[in-house]
């Protein structure tokens, strides 16, 4: 759009009046940064110039405004396009930015793609009927599955309230699909749903059924032991927290909500199947690498490989981890990729970059701090994935007995320092530390307000997890998962802050 709008007219003005609630911004010298209206979105004004006599290249020119609403206002009032200072600029082609760039772009796109890396990837499953193809166990998906097989298809969508079919998904070809599972127990998966959230869903190489798009060809390397890497090609408004880790197949919105942030996978290492061909083992460029555990091979670009091994001074081995001294692994890549992209340095100053595309990976020659960056990327795998043994100490309580349901209009969270539910105004009764409820009087206790407010992708995973089972009853086993979430999440941003320190500064060298 920028690169048409440049084409189209001969100047082009933007006065940016900053003030976005989603960026949580400050002015330059760290006042409030107010919207000039009632919204959470920035807002910019723009001037836009044709010349049918000119037709040489387009001039663009860029100002603007920090503060509170009303110095705004009377700025706008006084000014004019021809008493403001303009700073033009010079848009380069492939993303044409209309904002300054005060780091180079050369510096970031240097670095290597997500997407050159991995030879196979994919967007996420995408089901059409989450309510009845993904479920919480199991157990419950057999039942499920028994129902559209036995029963006859309009019975079925009464039972489970389905809307009418659409183009990709019918319910016809769910039952037919549903009887085929019965009979042979092919397909059942475990998904990665949301952050911490595993569940159960169909994932087969037969045609349209149960799943509208399973991506079968991706989504089967994961039913084996492996390592999945999830981003996102393009954010809408949050900043870039797109990264995380998974066990098994994900959904297409496993770590973001919007659709345009739709959810892609990266396995590590790609399994033979006994089906197939030789032509299609060749796409999964098994060719490149001799097989590793169970026949599998790294899916890592022997061209981005050699480089690295190159930068390192470092052997390549295929399948697993190096001896950190003289070889490194297709895990210590993953791990060090994953770190990485944990950094807040980096999502901070690559920020306008990672809104755009698959983010891209800085490589370091640096083995020091090579070898940090693959421990500390490891101890964030291990968290995400609840693996972790700092998850035997729970950091919260869980004291009031109950039914453990999790009711309507819960979880609700209060702070350190709040008055505490159900206490009168003034008799002193004030939270020491934070608590979450998940109904008028059951609560985990002890979750700090960062951890509370943490984001994964597009959701506040410690309200999220807990929103995604109203009106279920919690069980042991989700009582304590929860608590294990709390402490994977606290240890992420001290992590975090750590992975930091390690990079130092950038651009790495």
């Amino acid at each position: 759009m920028r690169q048409s709008l440049m084409e189209t007219f001969s100047e082009i003005y933007i006065l940016d009046l900053h003030g976005s609630a989603k960026k949580k911004e400050c002015s330059p010298d760290g006042s409030k940064d107010e919207n000039v209206f009632d919204i959470q979105q920035g807002v910019a004004i723009g001037i836009f110039v044709r010349d049918p006599n000119k037709n040489d290249k387009s001039r663009v020119y860029h100002s603007e405004l920090w503060g509170f609403r009303e110095n705004k206002y009377s700025w706008l009032k006084e000014m004019d396009v021809l008493s403001t200072k303009w700073t033009e600029l010079e848009p380069e082609k492939d993303q044409f930015f209309f904002v300054p760039k005060y780091l180079s772009e050369n510096e970031y796109l240097k670095y290597p793609q997500t997407t050159s890396l991995f030879g196979l990837y994919s967007s996420g499953i995408q089901t059409k009927r989450d309510k009845i193809a993904i479920a919480q166990g199991i157990s419950e998906l057999r039942a499920i599955l028994r129902d559209f097989a036995s029963m006859e298809p309009e019975v079925v969508r009464s039972k489970f309230d389905l809307p009418k079919d659409g183009r990709d998904w019918k319910i016809k070809w769910a039952s037919e699909h549903a009887l085929a599972i019965v009979n042979d127990e092919k397909g059942l998966s475990p998904i990665l749903y949301r952050p911490f959230d595993n569940r159960w869903t169909v994932i087969d190489d037969r045609s349209k059924g149960f799943v509208a798009y399973p991506r079968f060809d991706v989504m089967r390397h994961m039913k084996n032991n492996n390592l999945g890497l999830i981003l996102t090609r393009q954010l809408s408004l949050s900043t870039f927290q797109h990264a995380w880790v998974t066990q098994n197949a994900i959904d297409g919105n496993t770590i973001s909500l919007q659709t345009r942030e739709y959810n892609y996978l990266f396995p590590l290492y790609l399994y033979p199947t006994p089906t197939e061909d030789s032509s299609r083992q060749k796409s999964f460029s098994s060719a490149d690498w001799p097989p590793g555990k169970d026949g599998r091979v790294p899916n890592l670009s022997p061209e981005f490989v050699a480089d690295f091994a190159e930068k390192l001074g470092l052997s390549f081995v295929p399948d697993g981890r190096g001896d950190s001294e003289a070889t490194f692994g297709p895990e210590d890549v993953f791990d060090y990729i994953y770190a990485v992209f944990h950094s807040p340095s980096y999502r901070e100053r690559y920020a306008e970059f990672l809104k755009i595309d698959f983010p891209r990976v800085p490589l370091t020659s640096d083995r020091k701090k090579f070898r940090r960056l693959v421990e500390l990327g490891g101890e964030l795998v291990a968290l995400h994935l609840l693996e972790s043994p700092l998850l035997a100490r729970p950091a919260t309580r869980y004291p009031v007995v109950g039914d453990n349901r999790v009711e309507k209009g819960y979880p609700k969270y209060f702070a350190p320092g709040e008055g505490e539910p159900g206490s009168k105004a003034g008799d002193g009764a004030v939270l020491e530390v934070g608590r979450v409820y998940i109904n008028r009087s059951q609560y985990f206790e002890g979750v700090p307000p960062q951890v509370w407010e943490f984001q994964v992708g597009g959701y506040q995973v410690c309200d999220k997890w807990l929103k995604d089972r109203r009106g279920r009853q919690l069980s042991y086993d989700d009582l304590t998962v929860y608590q294990k979430v709390v402490v994977a999440l606290k240890e992420t941003i001290r992590l975090m802050e750590e992975v930091d320190s390690a990079v130092g500064e950038w651009p790495l060298e």
